[in-house]
């Protein structure tokens, strides 16, 4: 008889038998690791979410007053585009052209709402916030650009007003129904700085069309180069003075008034138009370099 083959042979079974007990319970280890981790991500990604929808029914609540609709509709994307315009909706996954095509759908469908509701599309506040109320900055531009030559006149006064209405809003200036004034609260309103900051913030999310633009590019490093002088500071200029400067500052931020109110189509050669005064206005008012 072979003893030691067959204790060799023994010890060799009991080996490969050990090891593949590890390897399972390694395995399983391994396995439990990765199901841990893929719960802790899942249960992360809910709590992102949950915060978000949160952020963003909370914006549309506080905001939704100054975008009226007509009964039954709504206008969720323009309130949100308010303290998010960079949250993409109705644009999602679409080039710019398809971003277009889609708002026409969309705006095609509303008319056609309208009219088997209580009644055609009038212009009226309402029925332009309606009209538009799905449709998130992106899709807003395209139409206040008439891409691909889909929009009319008015369908373009009308986005730009709203995209307006939206910037004034983020920088503390209400546009809105009158009805709705004595409800609003300006949270910048001993806050010159705070006002300017926000500002550039609504600018720095705005879409990538728009930040493609001269207009864009001169407001962004206007801004910009006010709050770093303002941080930097001036050996010739007093603190009060320096305040002053962005109290002018707000003041032209706020641009045209764009509430449309009893309008409509909206007075949008005036936004375009200030535009490039505005940026001079804002370039002769900022403070000294040191």
């Amino acid at each position: 008889m072979n003893i030691t083959s067959n204790t060799a042979s023994a010890a060799l079974s009991a080996y490969t038998s050990s090891a593949e007990i590890k390897a399972a319970a390694e395995a399983k280890a391994q396995s439990a690791n990765n199901s841990q981790a893929t719960d802790k991500s899942k249960k992360e990604d809910a709590l992102s979410l949950s915060k978000t929808a949160a952020a963003y029914s909370g914006s549309i609540a506080s905001n939704a007053p100054f975008f009226p609709v007509r009964p039954g509709m709504n206008a969720d994307a323009l309130v949100l585009g308010v303290s998010q315009p960079d949250a993409v909706s109705s644009s999602k996954g679409k080039t710019f052209p398809e971003v277009a095509t889609d708002a026409r759908k969309r705006m095609d469908d509303k008319y056609a709402q309208m009219k088997t509701g209580d009644k055609p599309y009038s212009g009226s506040v309402e029925d332009r916030n309606a009209l538009m109320g799905d449709l998130d900055r992106r899709s807003l531009n395209a139409v206040a650009t008439n891409e691909g030559g889909q929009f009319s006149k008015d369908e373009q006064d009308a986005a730009k007003a709203l995209m307006q209405q939206q910037a004034r809003l983020a920088s503390g200036y209400y546009s809105g129904p009158d009805e709705q004034k004595n409800n609003w609260k300006d949270p910048f309103a001993n806050d010159p700085i705070g006002r300017a900051k926000a500002a550039l913030n609504f600018l720095q999310k705005m879409t990538p069309e728009e930040k493609n633009t001269p207009q864009w590019l001169s407001q962004h490093m206007t801004l910009q180069n006010a709050l770093d002088q303002y941080a930097k500071g001036s050996s010739s200029e007093s603190a009060d003075k320096k305040t002053g400067h962005f109290h002018n500052l707000a003041e032209i931020l706020a641009g045209v008034e764009t509430d449309g109110a009893a309008s409509k189509n909206p007075q949008n050669e005036q936004i375009a138009n200030a535009g490039n005064s505005m940026m001079d206005r804002i370039k002769a008012l900022m403070p000294s370099p040191t």
